[in-house]
C-alpha cells in the first residue's frame, strides 16, 4: 500500500479496539465455565453484536457487499470450522472412535446452519445473516422496527413445544439465534449515528458514573435472570432483564474502554484477530483443564491466553490472511 493510500485511511477508533479486546477476554473467561460465568454470559455475546452493528454500514455496491461477506466472514468461518473438525476427527482416529457418520453429521450440520457444525463460530454465521438483513432493509427505521418482531419470535421459540418440528428447528441453529442477537445488533447500528460524539466524548465524571451504574444493572440482571445462552436462542427466561443486562454490560465495557486512553499495539492486534481467538481458544482452555480444575486463576489464564494469541494472529496475517479476512480495514 502506497503513502497516498495510507493518507486517506480513517483514523482507527482505539476505544473500539479496547472494547473488542475486553469483550474477548470475557468470552474466553466465560468458556472456562468457572466462578461468575453466569454474569459474564449476561453481556459477553450481546456486546459483540452491539460492536458489530456499530461497525456495520450499508454498501452502495452490492458486489462489494457480497465480497466483504464472503472474505471477511464466510471464508474464515469455513476455514476455522473445517480445521476444528479435522482436529476432532484426528483425535477420534487416534482413539479408534472415528466413524463414517462423523462426516455425515458434520456435512448435515453445516448445510442446515446448526451450531454443532460451527462450534463457537455460530456467532460469525449469525452475524452474516444480520448484516444481510441490514443491507437489504429499505432504511434504518424499517430495520429498527423489526426488533419487537424478533423479540416476539425469541419468546415464542422458547415457549412452544417443538415436538414434530424439523430437526433443524429443534437443535440450536444460527437462524434462530438471529432472534436474540437482533436487538443488540440494531442498538449498535443506532449508536453508529453518534459515532463522532462517542469518539470525542471524554468527560471522566460522566463516564465513571456510567461505569458504576451499568455495573450495578449488570449485576442485577445476572442476579434476577437465569443463564443467558444465546447460542440456543436462550434469553434466561426474562426478556427485560435479558435486554437490560446486554445493554448494561455493553455500556460498562464502553465506559471502561473510554477510560483506558492508552495506545497499545497488543490491544490493536487482539482486536484485529478476534475471529482467530474465538475459533481456537478452547484448545488452550482444554489443556489448562487437564492440569487444573476450576479456580479463580481461570481469570488470569484468560488474560494469558489472549497474550498467547498475539504471535498467532501476526503469523496468520502474514502467511494465512484468508483466515483473518481479506477485506480488513480500519474502523
Amino acid at each position: 500500500m502506497n503513502s497516498a493510500s495510507l493518507s486517506v485511511l480513517p483514523k482507527r477508533l482505539e476505544w473500539i479496539d479496547w472494547m473488542k479486546a475486553i469483550g474477548m477476554y470475557f468470552i474466553v473467561s466465560g468458556h472456562f465455565f468457572s466462578f461468575g460465568d453466569k454474569y459474564i454470559y449476561v453481556f459477553s455475546v450481546p456486546l459483540f453484536f452491539v460492536i458489530s452493528g456499530f461497525l456495520s454500514k450499508k454498501e452502495t455496491n452490492l458486489r462489494a457487499f457480497w465480497n466483504k461477506i464472503w472474505f471477511n466472514y464466510a471464508v474464515p468461518l469455513l476455514l476455522i470450522s473445517t480445521i476444528n473438525y479435522s482436529i476432532g476427527c484426528f483425535d477420534l482416529l487416534i482413539k479408534g472412535k472415528l466413524e463414517f457418520m462423523t462426516f455425515v453429521w458434520f456435512v448435515r450440520n453445516v448445510m442446515f446452519g446448526l451450531n454443532a457444525g460451527f462450534g463457537v463460530c455460530w456467532f460469525v454465521y449469525t452475524l452474516i445473516l444480520l448484516k444481510i438483513i441490514f443491507q437489504f432493509c429499505p432504511n434504518r427505521n424499517c430495520f429498527y422496527l423489526l426488533t419487537p418482531l424478533m423479540l416476539f419470535f425469541t419468546y415464542v421459540y422458547n415457549h412452544i413445544d417443538l415436538t414434530g418440528y424439523p430437526f433443524f428447528l429443534k437443535e440450536p441453529n444460527v437462524f434462530v439465534c438471529v432472534f436474540t442477537a437482533y436487538p443488540f445488533f440494531a442498538l449498535g447500528v443506532f449508536a453508529n449515528q453518534y459515532r463522532n460524539l462517542l469518539n470525542t466524548y471524554n468527560k471522566n465524571g460522566v463516564i465513571i458514573s456510567l461505569l458504576f451504574i451499568s455495573l450495578a444493572l449488570l449485576y442485577l440482571s445476572g442476579k434476577c435472570n437465569d443463564y443467558v445462552l444465546m447460542h440456543k436462542c436462550g434469553y434466561g427466561g426474562n426478556l427485560l432483564w435479558f435486554l437490560m443486562g446486554g445493554i448494561a454490560g455493553s455500556c460498562f465495557v464502553f465506559a471502561l474502554s473510554k477510560l483506558l486512553r492508552i495506545t497499545s499495539k497488543s490491544i490493536n492486534i487482539i482486536s484485529r484477530g478476534t475471529i482467530i481467538i474465538l475459533g481456537f481458544h478452547f484448545y488452550f482452555i482444554n489443556w489448562i483443564r487437564e492440569i487444573l480444575s476450576e479456580s479463580y486463576l481461570d481469570y488470569a489464564f484468560a488474560a494469558i491466553i489472549l497474550m498467547l494469541f498475539i504471535p498467532i494472529i501476526l503469523l496468520a496475517e502474514k502467511y494465512f490472511p484468508l483466515i483473518i479476512g481479506k477485506y480488513r480495514s480500519n474502523h
